[in-house]
């Protein structure tokens, strides 16, 4: 290939071929620090999903994940909010003495909200679904040959009010009665006029049967057809994912993959998050030909130990997504004890590597976004 240039060269190779870094819970900020240290003192009375530890990080805007930090995978968490004004109370702030009154109009809109555990773990830099999409998509359409951006939504139902009953905590909606309707609409509203901006299953599938076998045919694209493309993946439980499907199959018609067990008519994307445990799955998986999100780090326990395991794990595994809370590392590293200088990146920074690991710009060729 000595005759043709390094872009065209890098344009070459399958959409499969390559890892990228994403992010974890994207959108979050860390709580306010009065309901860290409250939940810290009260641990030993607290559901399990209340663990200040794994709460302690948070995320720069999705703008400089993308510009300074090679980022092109990000998670959304969204609620249910149909009528509006469900989260504009924070009521968590009433048991550390604060006004619980968020004073965020977006709050009072009808739509899917995107945070991670209401009236305690609310801070987001964007509060509803069609607000970080539209972020993403004008992110997208300045630098339009980006590497595809892969978006993961995850459906959440945390109920504070059934966790911790009788304190007057938010109710949450369950995604039931085919709800999931909701996240399809937004994704429409927002790119509607530019839905070929989204990578389809459609489009995957072709002229196969299945996506499946569309996947282990080899169907995925080459960059060239998927710079400046975005992919949504659903993320949800086993309920959810089926509501999806119903209808649709193969996801027919459909915006968004799904997370879903290997060798169904519509898996794709594998989630193994354990990349330890699960390395040679993983590794077989993708010659097969699926999409694989691990993670390299969890709960901050790297960020406070320094350990690379995960992350070495990952690399090698060859999983196309990688997720992480530390792309950068955190800032205490410097200046606090129990607390390590650990980030989630390639060598040199690297944009993008081959799935073997090799430097995808090795050779002098250099991805430019």
């Amino acid at each position: 290939m000595d005759d043709i240039s390094c872009e065209e060269q890098i344009d070459l190779v399958s959409f499969n071929n390559i890892q990228v870094i994403g992010s974890h819970n994207s959108y979050r900020k860390k709580p306010n620090a009065a309901i860290l240290q409250l939940i810290a003192a009260s641990a030993d009375q607290l559901p399990p999903d209340f663990d200040p530890e794994s709460w302690d990080y948070d995320h720069i805007s999705l703008d400089e994940q993308f510009d300074d930090y090679n980022i092109r995978s990000v998670e959304l968490d969204v609620y249910r909010d149909p009528s509006g004004g469900l989260f504009y109370a924070r009521k968590g702030n009433e048991l550390v003495g604060l006004d619980p009154d968020s004073k965020e109009d977006e709050l009072l809109e009808p739509g899917l909200k995107v945070m991670h555990f209401p009236d305690f773990d609310y801070l987001s830099h964007h509060l509803t679904f069609k607000a970080s999409l539209e972020n993403i998509k004008a992110w997208s359409e300045m630098h339009p040959r980006h590497l595809p951006i892969t978006i993961l939504v995850e459906t959440k139902e945390d109920s504070p009010d059934l966790l911790l009953p009788g304190l007057g905590l938010t109710s949450t909606l369950p995604f039931d009665q085919n709800s999931v309707e909701e996240i399809e609409s937004e994704i429409n509203e927002v790119f509607a006029g530019s839905l070929d901006h989204i990578f389809t299953p459609d489009e995957l599938r072709g002229s196969q049967s299945t996506l499946n076998q569309a996947v282990k045919r080899g169907n995925w694209p080459e960059l060239s057809q998927m710079r400046g493309r975005i992919i949504f993946v659903l993320m949800g439980r086993e309920g959810i994912i089926d509501d999806y499907i119903n209808g649709h199959s193969s996801l027919s018609g459909r915006n968004m993959f799904v997370f879903t067990d290997a060798d169904t008519p519509e898996s794709a994307f594998l989630k193994m998050d354990d990349p330890v445990a699960n390395i040679d799955i993983i590794q077989e998986r993708i010659r097969e030909g699926y999409i694989v999100r691990t993670r390299a780090d969890a709960d901050t326990e790297e960020a406070r130990t320094g350990d690379e395991t995960r992350l070495i794990a990952a690399i090698n595994s060859g999983a196309q997504i990688i997720s992480t809370d530390y792309y950068k590392a955190d800032a205490r590293a410097l200046q606090e004890m129990g607390w390590t200088d650990y980030e989630a990146h390639f060598n040199n920074d690297e944009l993008a590597i081959l799935n073997n690991a090799d430097v995808i710009d090795a050779g002098g060729c250099v991805i430019v976004e």
